[in-house]
């Protein structure tokens, strides 16, 4: 009888356990941050948007000596969100052309991509009280495809040039 009392508290409890992190799990799971909600709000996500940054991304992967000066850029440990756009601007004469020659800046285009980046990293963003960010997270869902093509060129621009063997 002993062992039976046993085995059952030495079953219950586990199982309670787990019953209650199932059930209070959900209901503890994080908020989206506020830096990642002013992100995905700071523009208007549109199609002309999207056009132009994939203009911008192709310019900017055609030309090695643009794509050099963002990689410097890349490379300053200082560097944050808020402060890429103004160092491009000041720092990369190639690249912001190849931005001005797409219709945007580089501030458009840094904003665009943050908001394309926040809202796919938030399942919740289309429930965001900010309008615009939930906008926006609409928006990303619905031309997925094309959200992914800027996003995944821009990520391409940072990665070495293939070479060509040697025949």
């Amino acid at each position: 009888m002993n062992l039976i009392r046993s085995l059952n508290r030495f079953f219950a409890l586990p199982l309670l356990c787990a019953i209650f992190v199932f059930a209070v799990a959900p209901a503890t799971r994080a908020e989206t941050p506020p830096d990642q909600i002013k992100a995905a709000g700071a523009i208007t996500l549109t199609t002309d948007l999207l056009d132009k940054m994939d203009k911008a991304v192709k310019a900017l992967g055609a030309d090695d000596a643009a794509k050099a000066e963002l990689g410097a850029i890349g490379k300053d440990p200082n560097m944050t969100p808020e402060s890429w756009a103004a160092a491009i601007s000041s720092k990369c004469p190639k690249a912001t052309e190849h931005f001005k020659s797409s219709g945007m800046t580089p501030d458009e285009f840094a904003k665009g991509i943050f908001a394309i980046m926040a809202c796919a990293m938030s399942e919740d963003m289309a429930k965001s009280s900010d309008k615009t960010a939930a906008a926006n997270a609409a928006f990303v869902t619905a031309n997925k495809d094309k959200c992914d093509a800027a996003f995944s060129g821009f990520m391409m621009l940072g990665m070495p040039a293939e070479s060509t063997p040697a025949p």
